[in-house]
């Protein structure tokens, strides 16, 4: 008897591993085009991978990939709400198929499958990104590392590693986004911006020595390229007042590049800390040469002038009234320095007119220079912009 219940169950076994085996080509063929029934093969092939017979199947696996990836490619209404992430149900479906092919049955397959949601992650990632859900963002590029770190695959996709700290950056996940930046430069991928951005999180965290470094490092690996790091040093050093070093540094990077329009300002500024007003005139006019167009050129030109129009003035104004030659010789100073910052502010209106302080600026010339009908322009133009 103990037999014949054994022979029974035998039989039973053998008709449901029959009859899950049935459901994984029911959901083969379901998912075809010419039937395109995605949802009764989503429900075929989700109870075949949790059917002690066939949970282990790599074959069950795979073809639950198959099924969930055409999930997530469809446009059918019908199919929109059957699962919240089919891309990631594909994903883990062909990742449990490798683990269970053991022979390599479906290895080219699985290489082939595996791919193409890497790439359809990279992309979602990306529009994750521009739609600033940017923790989502994270993952998806998170994933196209993960998918890549498969044995079989073994190949590291280092955009999706710059991608993935430049979201979580974005996300407030600031180590995260130092991991990755770090392991982005140690790929030499990211150029000297990603040094940039190591050394702001850095700096964020107190850490002032680490992100000088860092910028140190990214000048030494892009000594031609770096115009942007030299800058950041820069600035943190005319944040500390250490005007000597930013100076050191403003002339090692317009060494390197020369063309560099924000570095000739930078160096015009420099120069005006230490009162080269006449050689910070000279840099303003090389951003002019370089970019014929560039506002801040001309408008700098101008005011190193203006100013020193101020000082000649307050200069005039201490002298006292018997001294009516020297006054006038002194005011003839102030006006000369006036007149020469005029054609440059004009300049600079006819390329931005919106500019408060420019605006203040050209009002006040025009006013000493007692042309009435352009300081009534400019007053309109200050009074458009309230």
């Amino acid at each position: 008897m103990k037999k014949l219940i054994f022979s029974l169950a035998l039989i039973l076994g053998v008709g449901s591993a029959f009859a899950q085996s049935n459901k994984v080509v029911t959901a083969w063929n379901l998912m075809k085009t010419e039937y395109n029934e995605l949802d009764k093969a989503k429900v075929a092939i989700d109870e075949a991978s949790v059917h002690p017979k066939t949970s282990m199947d790599p074959k069950t696996w795979y073809y639950r990939g198959l099924v969930y990836y055409k999930l997530y490619q469809s446009k059918d209404e019908r199919f929109k709400n059957l699962d919240p992430d089919p891309l990631k149900q594909a994903y883990l479906s062909f990742a449990k198929a490798k683990e269970f092919d053991v022979t390599n049955r479906w290895k080219d397959d699985l290489l082939f499958n595996l791919t193409r949601v890497a790439s359809d992650y990279f992309n979602r990632g990306g529009i994750e990104f521009e739609q600033k859900k940017f923790a989502q963002s994270v993952e998806s590029f998170e994933n196209v590392i993960t998918i890549g770190k498969l044995p079989f695959i073994n190949l590291l996709d280092t955009g999706a590693v710059y991608n993935a700290a430049l979201a979580a950056d974005e996300a407030g996940m600031k180590d995260k986004a130092l991991d990755y930046y770090k392991k982005s430069a140690e790929y030499n991928y990211g150029g000297p911006e990603v040094y940039h951005y190591i050394a702001i999180i850095q700096m964020a965290k107190g850490d002032t020595a680490a992100g000088m470094a860092s910028y140190e490092e990214g000048i030494k690996k892009y000594p031609n390229t770096s115009a942007q790091l030299y800058i950041a040093v820069i600035n943190v050093f005319l944040g500390k007042k250490d005007l000597n070093s930013a100076f050191t540094y403003v002339e090692k990077a317009i060494e390197k590049d020369p063309t560099n329009v924000s570095l000739w300002q930078v160096y015009g500024s420099a120069l005006q800390d230490r009162d080269r007003d006449n050689e910070a005139i000279d840099a303003y006019k090389k951003m002019i040469e370089l970019e014929p167009n560039n506002f801040l050129g001309y408008y700098q030109v101008g005011s190193v002038y203006f100013n020193q129009g101020v000082g000649a003035n307050d200069v005039a104004n201490a002298i006292p009234l018997s001294d009516e030659a020297g006054y006038k010789a002194a005011v003839k100073v102030a006006d000369d320095y006036f007149g020469q910052a005029l054609p440059f502010f004009e300049k600079a209106y006819e390329i931005k007119k919106d500019d408060s302080d420019l605006l203040t600026g050209l009002k006040s010339l025009y006013y000493r220079f007692k042309n009435n009908e352009k300081v009534q322009e400019i007053q309109k133009q200050i009074d458009s912009l309230k």
